[in-house]
């Protein structure tokens, strides 16, 4: 069983002025928060920018940096405006596991233990013919960009995608007969699930 990652990186970002992932964060950017947590775990990852329409010249050179430090795969959305939906998508196509963790490029406190967490439940995912293991609050709200999806997922995903276009990622996981798990069980405190959507929360989160 083999398990690599996709790492969100697409969305517009309007209210961080875009260009979300390459915020300074600490001593670097803030994807780097959760690359580094993917390297030392030994997990291989591509990382899914926005689609190349929208690269300029700075764009790929943070790229190209990325590229140089980590040694991993870079795509791009396949689909121009398609939301998460296509990311998981574009990522899917080139990366190479049994099961796929997608996560955000803006969760910075995502740690070791969390993934190991969320890994855990494979087994049983795999016992009860579950396509995907996503984390659930105690209000009914789901992480599904904190989540394990099944490499045979990916033709569920491209049949959806070949009957219409905008469906939503819900709708998706509802296909999967997901299997659900608390998301005090992947951290208690929950902040792994915390996004940096403003300067203000890039702020918070540097404070901590």
């Amino acid at each position: 069983m083999r398990v690599a990652g996709i790492v969100l990186s697409g969305g517009s970002a309007k209210r961080l002025g875009g260009e979300k992932p390459f915020r300074r964060f600490g001593e670097g950017y803030l994807i780097e928060a959760i690359l580094k947590v993917l390297v030392e775990m030994g997990i291989p990852f591509v990382v899914v920018f926005k689609h190349m329409k929208y690269l300029g010249r700075e764009d790929i050179q943070r790229i190209n940096y990325l590229l140089s430090k980590y040694r991993q795969g870079v795509t791009w959305d396949i689909v121009y405006r398609g939301g998460p939906v296509v990311g998981i998508l574009s990522g899917m196509r080139v990366v190479e596991g049994d099961w796929i963790l997608v996560l955000p490029c803006d969760t910075p406190f995502i740690s070791r233990e969390s993934l190991e967490n969320l890994l855990k439940y494979i087994g049983t995912a795999e016992s009860s013919n579950h396509q995907c293991i996503v984390p659930r609050h105690e209000n009914g709200h789901v992480e599904p960009l904190f989540s394990l999806y099944s490499r045979s997922s990916l033709k569920v995903l491209e049949e959806l995608l070949k009957k219409r276009r905008g469906f939503s990622l819900r709708e998706f996981i509802q296909r999967l007969n997901p299997l659900y798990i608390p998301a005090d069980e992947i951290d208690r405190s929950k902040r792994v699930f915390t996004n940096i959507n403003t300067f203000q929360d890039l702020r918070r989160a540097i404070k901590r």
